[in-house]
């Protein structure tokens, strides 16, 4: 591809973004107070003719004919750092355009040299590195740059910075990275308030309030699911394919889905590093690491991507990739994007309901807890602490579970503390934990201490 033709591609996806978000209200300024144009001139005193730009975005106070702010923006689509010297004929260009207040961003695929960001610190320039969608971890349906929550984007600034001064930096999660005056973002948001707003007067920020669309709602994106409706749909979907007991067959489910929906599922080695699983949903595909020694992981990220497609996410994302962090149901990993939090919270409790369903599993644990004879004293048949004789009586009762549903410990565990039947809280009596013998005489700290488990 040659330069015009890599440089075209770059300009039309960063116009497209930027479009998208003007269009749907999600852009800094109010889309009624917004223009955004491609290959668009302005005129220069200087050569008595018009200069065209990528991008410009023209930004209105309300009820003025003519825009307060104009942001110029050039794109550098190429196969190494960008030169500090671009920065600046880029800077030149627009300092030619005559009215309004300029602002100058540019834009490329690539990580800027360090002469780039003094440069463009001093002169009041905007930096942008892009990463392309397809290549993320989640592919949303919007630009995840412009999902982040607020104190998250006051917080990434490490990452930013990776991002747009190592050229080898791999992004999972964002599509932007920003800077302006040596201030570091995954926000767009951020990076376009702080580029519109730098070096105002109090009057004009004042009148930039009119213009600016702030959130208000801290609306989701993403449908709430209460845990019950989740529950429910894994129900239906085990009666649909004739569950009665033990280990959940995923190749009747995956036999139905593929019957009823056109959902394939495949297994395969070109996964990629880290990569458990896979589901795009055009086509619609599972793909699983063939690779997988833990059977009880596989079955795992296979129910979570299948999650994923029953409960109706393609209408958020058009892909996900599934690592071993994103099945963590304890602590999942924060990216500072709630709506994908969201989702793979919900694939995760599907995977949990659908591997250990409910009425089966409760009748499996009371019988095993029988087999050994443990009492419920009150504050929970199983108490986890850091004392062998509970930690012997958990392993006695999760091993045989894990055995007989296929699943990994850690699952069987948070099943059952949902379930009301493990607790690990500490509760003190005044400044001191109380304790109580079980019926192995062994001593409970009543809940307040470190658990192991």
């Amino acid at each position: 591809m040659d330069t015009t033709k890599k440089g075209d591609e770059l300009e039309n996806k960063i116009y497209a973004l930027f479009r998208e978000d003007i269009l749907n209200d999600r852009f800094w300024a109010k889309k009624e107070c917004c223009k955004i144009y491609q290959k668009k001139g302005y005129y220069s005193e200087s050569r008595k003719k018009n200069i065209i730009f990528d991008i410009a975005i023209e930004i209105f106070l309300p009820r003025q004919l003519t825009f307060s702010s104009l942001v110029l923006i050039e794109c550098k689509n190429y196969n190494k750092k960008v030169p500090v010297g671009d920065v600046e004929s880029f800077l030149m260009k627009a300092h030619q355009v005559s009215g309004g207040n300029i602002k100058a961003i540019v834009v490329s695929n690539n990580a800027f040299q360090e002469g780039a960001f003094n440069f463009s610190a001093s002169n009041n320039i905007g930096l942008l590195r892009y990463y392309d969608r397809s290549n993320l971890d989640w592919v949303l349906t919007r630009s995840p740059s412009s999902l982040i929550s607020s104190s998250y984007a006051l917080n990434g600034c490490s990452i930013a910075y990776k991002g747009l001064r190592y050229e080898n930096f791999d992004s999972k999660y964002f599509d932007f990275y920003g800077c302006v005056n040596h201030s570091y973002t995954n926000s767009i948001k951020l990076f376009m308030s702080s580029l519109v707003k730098q070096g105002q007067d109090n009057d004009f920020l004042k009148s930039l309030a009119k213009v600016e669309s702030i959130n208000t709602k801290g609306s989701w994106v993403v449908k709430f699911r209460e845990e019950p409706e989740i529950e429910s749909i894994c129900e239906s979907l085990l009666a649909k394919i004739g569950y009665n007991s033990g280990a959940v067959s995923l190749k009747k489910i995956c036999l139905f889905l593929k019957e009823s929906y056109g959902l394939d599922v495949l297994e395969t080695e070109d996964m990629g590093y880290g990569v458990l699983g896979q589901i795009t949903f055009s086509p619609l595909v599972i793909k699983i690491d063939k690779g997988h020694e833990n059977e009880a992981r596989k079955r795992f990220t296979l129910a979570h991507e299948i999650g994923h497609f029953l409960l109706g996410h393609s209408e958020y994302m058009l892909s996900e990739k599934c690592h071993e962090s994103s099945l963590n149901l304890e602590n999942p990993s924060d990216i500072g994007i709630r709506d994908v939090m969201r989702m793979e919270w919900q694939a995760n409790q599907f995977a949990s309901y659908l591997l250990l369903p409910k009425n089966e599993f409760v009748q499996s644990f009371l019988e095993v807890i029988a087999r050994y004879g443990i009492p419920n004293k009150g504050f929970g048949i199983l108490y986890v602490d850091n004392q062998k004789c509970n930690i012997d009586a958990f392993y006695n009762v999760t091993t045989p579970l894990m055995n007989k549903y296929k699943v990994s410990r850690s699952v069987a565990k948070i099943r059952l503390k949902k379930l009301g039947f493990i607790n690990e809280t500490i509760i003190h009596s005044g400044a001191r934990a109380t304790s109580f013998r079980n019926p192995t005489n062994c001593t409970i700290n009543k809940p307040g201490e470190k658990h192991i488990i």
